[in-house]
């Protein structure tokens, strides 16, 4: 009798469990339940191709439903979020956890490159994150700036999660490298006698605040090395301000923030102190600034790791440095919709993600803040991405007007630019690109960058 119930325990088991599974399988086919969009990562997912005779008879048909199919799981974030939060509790998940195998980088040459090209031919870009932003009508301006989440445009190939704070992997691209500086380059040489053109080109994490004996573990390029190549390849048209040594001495302060790629306002600020003594001005001591503080952001590696437990245990805090001066700043949208708003954005209100937008007001193609304390002065065009946004507001101080250029999205020319900010402001103009590295190894931000200056 007992061999009999425990047959047909095990008989209804396996009908329940195979219910189950012919469940899920036929679910899974189900087209509204296939998500469209990932939250989580903040990109679109595979769509299911179009039909052609082409694609079909060439495999690509079959392929793209393939992709399709594994990319678009239903409840796909829930059950990557569930799969780390399983992998914390049984400690399975290492210090050292990677999201992807890091791709070996071109090697770094010794000497600089006196005759950089002028474009990047045939590298791929390699940057995942193309996602459009909402278009700022639809979302709310007084929760959700428009453009804040860089993420979506400079999500590059990998992140790993050591202890709790998240790193993207670097690797220097030869050519994209040389397109960068031979952007730079043709800035100085068209601009030069109208304005001075400064370069900046910002470490990131890994190399900085990273322990060095993971740090060996991991396949990345050497961006002090990298830096050294492109800042030494820049011409005598360029003024450089080199930070690396400068983030270096920093590396012990909050200086990056762990669950996000960008800088915090304490490291903006190290680099700002650094571009006054270049320029030969004297910087603002910190403790003249007024800090406004936001707290709960988990940005950009928190979500592409799936919200590991690890990052998102110790949430960053935002901390903004407004100058002893009024300031103006007027925005322009990418839908060409102008506005005045607050240089530091109240971000109280904002989801977790969207937290860096107090700076500057989130990534917009254009952006001007005018100091209206002065009657005169100079100008700055600040050519950036969204690493500029926490560095913006402490140029103010020094400049009547602080022109911000995001190039990802801006339509106008540097080269008209410096005429209207010459006859603005009545007196001279600085330009500084500043931009962190991994967008020097992104050919298609490169090409971007250099198509700016008209």
């Amino acid at each position: 009798m007992k061999n009999k119930n425990g047959k047909n325990r095990k008989t209804a088991r396996i009908v329940i469990t195979g219910t189950l599974v012919l469940a899920l399988t036929f679910g899974a086919f189900i087209l509204p339940l296939r998500p469209k969009v990932s939250e989580a990562e903040k990109r679109p997912l595979a769509r299911f191709p179009e039909f052609s005779f082409s694609s079909l008879f060439s495999g690509e048909y079959f392929s793209g439903i393939s992709s399709w199919f594994s990319d678009t799981v239903p409840f796909r974030d829930s059950l990557v979020e569930l799969n780390s939060k399983i992998q914390h509790l049984l400690g399975t998940a290492t210090v050292l956890k990677g999201f992807n195998e890091a791709k070996a980088g071109d090697d770094i040459p010794d000497t600089p490159n006196t005759a950089p090209v002028t474009e990047a031919p045939g590298v791929s870009d390699i940057s995942s994150g193309t996602t459009a932003q909402p278009d700022s009508s639809t979302a709310a301006p007084e929760t959700e700036p428009q453009g804040e989440y860089d993420g979506l445009v400079q999500k590059f190939d990998s992140i790993l999660v050591a202890g709790n704070a998240g790193y993207e992997y670097y690797n220097f691209n030869q050519a994209a490298a040389d397109a960068y500086i031979a952007a730079v380059n043709a800035a100085g040489n068209k601009l030069g006698g109208r304005a001075s053109v400064y370069s900046m080109i910002i470490p990131t994490s890994i190399d900085i605040t990273l322990d060095a004996r993971v740090r060996k573990k991991v396949n990345v390029s050497d961006q002090k090395k990298a830096i050294e190549y492109m800042e030494g390849s820049m011409n005598q048209n360029v003024r450089r301000v080199e930070i690396f040594d400068t983030m270096k001495a920093h590396k012990d302060e909050y200086i990056y923030f762990r669950a996000d790629h960008h800088w915090t306002g304490l490291g903006a600020y190290y680099a700002y102190v650094r571009f006054c003594e270049v320029k030969g001005i004297q910087a603002l001591p910190l403790s003249s600034y007024t800090v406004r503080s936001f707290d709960n952001f988990l940005g950009s590696f928190y979500n592409d790791s799936g919200k590991d437990p690890a990052l998102g245990g110790t949430p960053d805090v935002v901390d903004t440095y407004t100058p002893p001066c009024n300031t103006k700043m007027t925005v322009t949208e990418r839908s060409g919709n102008s506005f005045v708003t607050p240089m530091i954005y109240n971000a109280t209100t904002n989801k977790p993600a969207y937290k860096y937008s107090a700076f500057i007001y989130g990534d917009n193609p254009f952006t001007v803040i005018e100091n209206t304390d002065m009657t005169g002065g100079d100008a700055l065009i600040l050519v950036k991405e969204s690493f500029g946004n926490a560095i913006a507001p402490l140029f103010t101080y020094h400049y009547k007007y602080v022109y911000v250029v995001d190039y990802r999205y801006y339509t106008g020319t540097l080269n008209s630019l410096v005429d209207t900010a010459k006859n603005a402001c009545g007196g001279n103009v600085d330009v500084l690109y500043c931009n962190n590295i991994s967008m020097t190894r992104a050919s298609g931000q490169v090409t971007k960058l250099a198509g700016v200056l008209g």
